[in-house]
């Protein structure tokens, strides 16, 4: 393929244009839980504290320790509500974990409660905390990895949380012990569904013949009735298993398939722009083979391709896109810009490379 080429002048105005926030997509594997964890409030927190009943008013919380900051600092607005009360009497050793929101200048929130292996994660992770704030992320996923066959299920429900927000790269790189059956048996059930995205993923890392038929079925599923949530996962996962066979499965059932929704065509977009940043040479190879047969085929569909690799600044999709630009098969401006975007800001890249070397 050849290097960029030189674009004409229309296209010269989306170099200033950054990619808009609103036209991307939402994270395929974040659909329903919030971004910000119970770890990520500790880390970012400077009072942390253990409460519970106050004995003269039992309807209000009182500090009984504080594991960040100190007591007096501790105003806790927040009523015990008649559940939590209850449980809290039969089990005097228990504590509500809370933490001032907004560094230490926000409102205390609570956080969990905590019973006594819950609360000894919790102190351990603010043993850590200096180590995981200063950049030890393979750490932090790592003691959660361990977590995953917790014999406690609020405890397992934690460590998906955490391993949910881990990049990909990351989640491929800690020390995995994944138990296949038991992450089917609780895959599909209602009030697990919060956790099925990373369920899915942590089944593609399995390496396990019941996990592959279970992606597949879900492939299947997805390609007849679309749900969106399941299917950046799910290719995630199938790519991981099966390599170049995955991404000639998704190529036929999803990036060659006319009748493939654009929001389908773009999570399997996502997926193999997740597998390109992390491939070996030869998968990236064909990944990247795979996405330009695609833009070729689907030149108004071009932009999912361009958005998925410039949220990861990979420009390893360049030169198909500068040349699918020259063609002028691309008829759209909400395709035009996007893609137009990519291709200068890789062409600003190699610019300014070469200059350092």
């Amino acid at each position: 393929m050849q290097s960029f080429k030189r674009l004409a002048a229309p296209f010269a105005l989306a170099a200033a244009i950054s990619l808009p926030g609103g036209q991307a997509p939402a994270c395929a594997f974040h659909t329903y839980l919030p971004e910000r964890t119970v770890v990520d409030m500790l880390l970012e927190t400077e009072n942390v504290i253990l409460a519970r009943p106050d004995p003269e008013n039992p309807f209000r919380f009182t500090a009984v320790a504080a594991l960040e900051g100190t007591l007096e600092q501790a105003a806790l607005p927040t009523l015990v509500d008649s559940t939590t009360r209850r449980k809290m009497s039969a089990n005097p050793d228990d504590v509500v974990l809370f933490a001032r929101d907004g560094g230490g200048y926000g409102p205390f929130v609570r956080l969990a409660y905590l019973d006594g292996p819950y609360r000894e994660i919790v102190e351990t992770i603010m043993e850590r905390k200096e180590d995981w704030v200063m950049g030890d992320d393979l750490g932090r996923y790592q003691f959660f990895a361990d977590l995953l066959s917790h014999s406690d299920p609020t405890i397992r429900a934690l460590a998906l949380r955490e391993l949910d927000t881990a990049p990909y790269d990351l989640l491929r790189a800690v020390d995995l012990s994944v138990d296949a059956g038991a992450i089917l048996r609780d895959l599909w059930q209602i009030y697990e569904a919060p956790y099925v995205p990373i369920r899915l993923l942590l089944l593609g890392l399995s390496d396990s013949d019941a996990a592959r038929a279970e992606i597949r079925r879900g492939l299947e599923t997805e390609r007849l009735r679309p749900t969106g949530f399941r299917l950046g996962p799910l290719a995630t996962a199938l790519v991981e298993l099966d390599g170049a066979e995955g991404i000639a499965e998704l190529e036929t059932l999803f990036l060659s398939e006319p009748d493939a929704s654009a929001e389908a065509q773009e999570l399997v977009v996502e997926a193999l722009a997740i597998h390109a940043v992390s491939s070996t040479p030869e998968m990236r190879e064909r990944i990247i083979s795979a996405l330009a047969d695609f833009a070729t085929l689907r030149p108004d569909r071009a932009d999912a391709v361009a958005r998925q690799f410039q949220i990861r600044y990979d420009f390893g999709m360049a030169d198909a896109l500068a040349e699918l630009l020259e063609s002028g098969t691309i008829r759209s401006a909400k395709v035009l810009i996007p893609v137009s975007t990519y291709v200068m800001m890789a062409r600003q890249d190699q610019t300014m490379m070469t200059e350092f070397q």
